[in-house]
């Protein structure tokens, strides 16, 4: 039995004790039961305090104080106590909490006295960063910045391996994808953040924001996947593409020819938290690249990446760049390689595997967790991409799936509306971002460049590669 109930229990049975009566007696009735018994008497209210906090604690400004889930105990001068309905307290402040509130004073009050006690609350404001497309009389691959990021300027990536600047460069998430050495080698910080589509008509619209937000969900990495781990605060992916040995390191031969499910198992082999990255992390980062850049054309606006000689080339390309986004080359439209966020190789040297879903005739079928990670089953249907260069992508109303775009229309171009094409055919396994080879390398190339892949193929495994991912539990984070 727990304090409250030991209270109550001693309570009641003072009470009827002193009625002469044996009926249970309603928690409603204890204030006027007391009252009755007590004589008239000089009992006074002596202090309050919260024996069960409320649900909320957490709260963004301009928020009001929830006192659902709270349990307040009153105790009087005689020895007797009652719970207090929330409807008898006064809250301090009593209106929209303020950014940076710590606490709010709980009051309750009862024949001319007062007491008083604190309730322990974080208040912190939630900024959105968001970028509209708008599509209606043609298409462009830029869009127009709105909410907290309305007003900002486009970054600077670095060129020749030089420095960079972001306006979002001390904002969260971006400001976490930091550089970690971990398990898998050198790995990348994914913090958690949430994100809205929303399509009216012609116009698409993305924002992101750095807590939770009314309309918003849990990024597709962090989210809760059903894979026991619940929802994360952070996860990893790998900074290079996998070498021989599945991890992420420098200077390592790219791991290629070999099929998806070989990829799948061999990163796993890592390690329970090891996985191939799959289509919530091509989402994960193609959101956050947009919303920095509000331009769907990375190729123009970080560099063209392929291969600085035409060639496949060792991990590590990048790592001299002092600025954790650009291209190794003398220009953007020259050909080197690049990074994003201090992840290598996004679309240059290879492309990479995309695990976590499967095409079929039906059409794109998403897994989300990763135990379940299949060639050809388990998933679910998502939608059907049309084939080209995407000019309208459809959001998906799967519960759990509002991140898993595709396109519904493909009349765009190497230069207009999102420029990355999706190659799709009845084929099951999908790859993602570019290879080494100059020739037509635009049109094969991106970070939001798709294409489905036919295993038996051995001529085309030569130019496809893996990552890592790594969800951590949050005790082993």
């Amino acid at each position: 039995m727990s304090v409250q109930e030991d209270k109550l229990k001693a309570i009641a049975d003072a009470i009827r004790e002193k009625e002469g009566t044996s009926e249970p007696i309603p928690a409603g009735d204890f204030a006027a039961r007391i009252l009755a018994i007590r004589g008239g008497g000089d009992v006074t209210l002596e202090s309050i305090s919260i024996t069960a906090p409320p649900n909320k604690v957490s709260y963004a400004t301009g928020d009001l104080f929830d006192p659902t889930g709270m349990s307040v105990w009153a105790d009087f001068s005689n020895g007797y106590g009652l719970y207090v309905n929330h409807a008898d307290l006064a809250f301090d402040p009593a209106g929209p909490l303020e950014e940076g509130t710590e606490s709010v004073t709980v009051r309750f009050s009862w024949g001319g006295e007062t007491a008083q006690t604190t309730q322990a609350i974080g208040v912190n404001s939630v900024q959105i960063y968001g970028v509209e497309w708008d599509w209606t009389d043609g298409g462009p691959t830029k869009g127009a910045r709105t909410d907290d990021a309305a007003g900002f300027v486009d970054p600077t990536p670095a060129v020749n391996n030089g420095t960079g600047s972001s306006p979002f460069d001390e904002i969260m998430p971006w400001a976490g994808m930091v550089k970690e050495d971990r398990a898998g080698g050198v790995e990348v910080k994914e913090p958690k953040y949430w994100f809205k589509w929303t399509k009216t008509g012609k116009k698409l619209k993305l924002q992101i924001a750095n807590g939770p937000a009314e309309g918003f969900h849990v990024d597709p990495v962090n989210m809760d996947r059903g894979d026991g781990l619940g929802e994360l605060d952070f996860s990893y992916i790998g900074r290079y593409h996998s070498g021989n040995d599945w991890k992420s390191a420098t200077n390592a031969a790219q791991k290629v020819s070999v099929v998806r499910n070989v990829a799948r198992s061999g990163i796993h082999g890592l390690g329970a938290n090891f996985w191939l990255i799959d289509f919530a992390q091509f989402w994960y980062v193609g959101m956050l690249y947009l919303v920095e850049f509000a331009d769907w054309n990375g190729q123009a606006t970080i560099g063209y990446g392929c291969s600085a000689n035409g060639s496949k080339e060792n991990n590590g390309k990048t790592d001299a760049m002092q600025y954790h986004t650009g291209t190794t080359a003398v220009s953007r439209d020259t050909y080197g390689f690049i990074q994003y966020r201090n992840i290598e190789g996004w679309w240059d040297n290879v492309l990479d595997f995309v695990d976590g879903c499967y095409y079929n005739d039906n059409g794109l079928n998403v897994i989300i967790d990763p135990n379940q990670f299949s060639e050809d089953t388990g998933g679910v249907l998502v939608g059907k991409p049309t084939d080209g260069y995407p000019s309208d992508f459809t959001i998906p109303t799967q519960n759990g799936f509002e991140w898993a775009l595709f396109p519904s229309a493909s009349n765009g171009s190497i230069s207009s509306y999102t420029s990355d094409s999706w190659r799709v055919n009845a084929y099951p396994q999908l790859t993602h971002g570019g290879y080494w080879v100059h020739n037509n390398y635009l049109q094969h190339s991106g970070p939001f460049y798709i294409s489905t892949f036919v295993q038996i193929d051995p001529m085309s495994l030569q130019y496809i590669g893996c990552r890592l991912q790594e969800r951590p539990p949050k005790t082993a984070a």
